[in-house]
């Protein structure tokens, strides 16, 4: 794949819409392609304050009135009404109220969990070309360094104690750069494999949660303060989620 086939597929890419085998192809390209790194990081960033001004304009949001104007039209214009009748007319009703909700419920969760897979998918790759390979186009720095530069949650990360969780061994810990994102990164060995904590900005899920897995690495996600954490590493699935369970509290209460 060549630069120019990279810039007529960004924004496929970045919306998720390519076969799996271009993008393969694509994210190969940009392993060894710091010009259309930074291309995909600029649209990216692009992309996301879209989307946050999308989200936060208040002409866009729905009328107050709208759950009542929307059930008003739904009454029957006749005094008898069959119960199947009353209930096919509240559910659309309801359905119009959830989808009229700024895009709806559904469709805010279903977004959600895509920027989530997409970001699951950045950090196996930064574990596998920071921790497995050691191919990354920027050099990491310290994570004290990242603190003084970049803020949270990197100068408290460097000071993250998990030697409390049996099994588990850090080994290095610094900040790197994958695709153009940002992270704070702990190496650690556990069951014999290679395994990252990986943290970064980003909205964390509720609770630990299992993600598409990459590269051959199982992948879950985990709330890391007001943060996001991956744990990904070459073990089964149920191990990784175990690992991200137990860390999810320390690690909260530590960034806070």
């Amino acid at each position: 794949m060549q630069c120019r086939d990279v810039r007529d597929l960004a924004d496929s890419f970045l919306s998720e819409q390519l076969l799996v085998e271009t993008n393969h192809e694509l994210v190969r390209h940009l392993e060894t392609c710091p010009d259309c790194r930074a291309a995909i990081a600029d649209g990216r960033a692009l992309r996301e304050k879209l989307r946050g001004a999308f989200e936060r304009a208040d002409s866009l949001r729905p009328r107050p009135d709208l759950a009542a104007e929307l059930m008003a039209k739904a009454r029957p214009a006749q005094s008898v009404m069959s119960r199947r009748s009353l209930l096919r007319t509240w559910l659309a009703a309801a359905a119009g109220v959830v989808l009229a909700g700024g895009g709806g419920l559904v469709v805010r969760d279903a977004r959600s969990r895509s920027r989530l897979a997409l970001l699951a998918r950045e950090a196996a790759g930064d574990h596998q070309n920071c921790a497995v390979k050691f191919r990354l186009a920027e050099r990491p720095i310290r994570l004290e360094e990242a603190g003084r530069r970049y803020g949270p949650p990197y100068g408290a990360l460097a000071t993250f104690d998990a030697s409390g969780i049996d099994g588990l061994l850090t080994l290095e810990r610094h900040a790197c750069v994958y695709e153009g994102r940002r992270f704070g990164h702990v190496v650690f060995r556990y069951h014999g494999a290679l395994v990252s904590l990986l943290v970064t900005d980003g909205t964390p899920p509720s609770a630990p949660e299992l993600q598409p897995d990459g590269n051959g690495a199982a992948v879950a996600a985990l709330p890391a303060g007001r943060y996001v954490g991956f744990i990904v590493g070459a073990l089964d699935r149920a191990q990784v989620l175990h690992l991200a369970n137990a860390l999810t509290r320390p690690l909260s209460r530590h960034l806070a």
